[in-house]
């Protein structure tokens, strides 16, 4: 996909400065292990929506890799097979005789990648984090990440999974984009707690769940430091049947 770069000039006393921007488009979809609504194993709907809304990036939850449920498919090579992008996939647990957890498909070439274990208590699904560094044309670097919060009733593994990321990337000076979804309200003390070192660049978007009719927003993309960033478009998907979560899309500058 071509790739559009900016380039302002600014002198100042026969010095002339160079400032870059580089546009991006992330999506952010939970994908229930690529069951729709109608309880069908359908990934090819979970790839439409990827090739209909061409992202540069895109953050993956609720990812099966070679489980007994999904008759031993790897769902992140099959969608990388389909839209032609490199992967990263976050094994966050052993399940069905393979592992679950989140992933990323990006067009950049991905040059470095770890999974971040967020805290968790015990008895509660462990959770982790998938942080790559990206190489983007004009040789910028981005960190992008891919998580999915504590789905439980109380918020405490919530509240310290955010604390984790938000310690994680506090002093970061590299562009870092964070999505997925984080099971958690935008008043909630997780999300202030991200809103420390984060911008929501979701923040005046509406609901997201559940995707036939949605009534709450708990899908969220996030970018640091603010300084280096511009939100240039935000919205969400229309898709009612892929998922039982609608995908999240934004338009983002680099600068």
């Amino acid at each position: 996909m071509k790739k559009m770069l900016l380039i302002t000039v600014v002198c100042f006393t026969g010095i002339t400065l160079f400032a870059q921007t580089q546009k991006v488009k992330i999506l952010t979809y939970n994908i229930h292990h690529g069951e729709n609504m109608k309880q069908a194993l359908d990934l090819q709907g979970i790839a439409n929506v990827i090739l209909a809304t061409n992202p540069d990036l895109v953050a993956l939850q609720e990812v099966d890799s070679s489980t007994s449920r999904t008759s031993q498919s790897d769902q992140l090579k099959e969608l990388a097979s389909i839209t032609g992008m490199y992967t990263y996939f976050v094994k966050a647990m052993d399940f069905d005789g393979g592992g679950y957890g989140t992933g990323i498909l990006s067009r950049f070439p991905i040059s470095n990648s770890i999974t971040l274990p967020l805290p968790s208590s015990k008895g509660n699904e462990p959770r982790a984090a998938g942080i790559v560094t990206l190489q983007l044309p004009g040789d910028s670097t981005l960190r992008f990440v891919t998580t999915h919060l504590d789905a439980g009733k109380h918020a405490t593994d919530r509240i310290a999974q955010a604390n984790a990321l938000a310690d994680y990337f506090r002093e970061t000076a590299t562009p870092v984009i964070i999505a997925g979804d984080f099971n958690a309200l935008p008043a909630s003390k997780e999300i202030t707690v991200l809103k420390q070192v984060f911008t929501d660049a979701t923040s005046q978007m509406g609901p997201t769940f559940p995707s036939d009719s949605p009534r709450i927003k708990i899908d969220y993309i996030m970018v640091a430091p603010k300084h280096r960033w511009t939100i240039t478009g935000a919205r969400i998907i229309e898709e009612t049947v892929a998922s039982d979560h609608r995908p999240v899309l934004c338009e983002l500058e680099i600068k």
